[in-house]
């Protein structure tokens, strides 16, 4: 059942579905679903941890049209908005793409004023900080990280890089980063020195160190 089809037998267009339900959107996307390489759900994290999330799914008109969803979309989000003085969460667009000879996908971009908002609406683990702010939050960084060429990371590493950042999450979207990845969970796959590809990594949360 996809994500429409999930949304629909609910009820309702919830905050995860709205956000784009990261584990499941990114599970489905990411195995196919007849979309093509350039259209990939992606997180785009800046060097300030604000947070672009470009959400492809395969949609169905028997469930919502293009308008109806980004008025549901555009409620809830203004409903977590509604808790802050400023806005938190933008929803950038929605987009009907056409495919030749296959099922019509929804695009739908949205802005996250940080990682905490993003955690917050779409209930999915993100994390963006140094190493020290990370294991202030709780979070236990993984020791066996290893870098491009699958080398482990150095026992002192952390001690003495406790500056550099870090992204968690168990989100399984592309990842795009404000610096250089340098050690990795096993199974991310990089496309250049930004960006990764997380569907095969099979521990829990994936964890991405930075070169800053």
């Amino acid at each position: 059942m996809g994500f429409y089809s999930k949304t629909a037998a609910k009820g309702s267009f919830n905050k995860i579905a709205v956000a784009g339900s990261a584990a499941i959107i990114g599970a489905l996307v990411l195995c196919g679903c007849g979309q093509s390489k350039e259209n990939v759900s992606t997180m785009t994290i800046d060097s300030e941890g604000k947070v672009s999330y470009v959400i492809f799914e395969d949609f169905s008109e028997d469930y919502y049209n293009i308008d109806e969803l980004s008025q549901m979309a555009e409620k809830e989000i203004a409903e977590y908005n509604s808790e802050y003085i400023s806005p938190k969460i933008a929803l950038e667009g929605t987009e009907l793409i056409e495919v030749e000879e296959s099922t019509p996908i929804v695009k739908m971009a949205l802005t996250f004023d940080s990682y905490s908002d993003f955690s917050n609406f779409n209930q999915e683990s993100l994390f963006y900080g140094t190493v020290k702010e990370a294991r202030e939050e709780g979070y236990t960084i993984s020791t066996g990280l290893v870098d491009g060429k699958g080398e482990k990371l150095p026992d002192s590493y952390l001690e003495d890089h406790q500056d550099r950042h870090i992204v968690i999450t168990n989100d399984r979207a592309h990842i795009k980063t404000p610096y250089n990845i340098e050690y990795m969970s096993n199974g991310v796959n990089l496309n250049g020195k930004k960006e990764a590809e997380v569907s095969a990594v099979t521990a829990d949360t994936v964890q991405l160190l930075l070169s800053k």
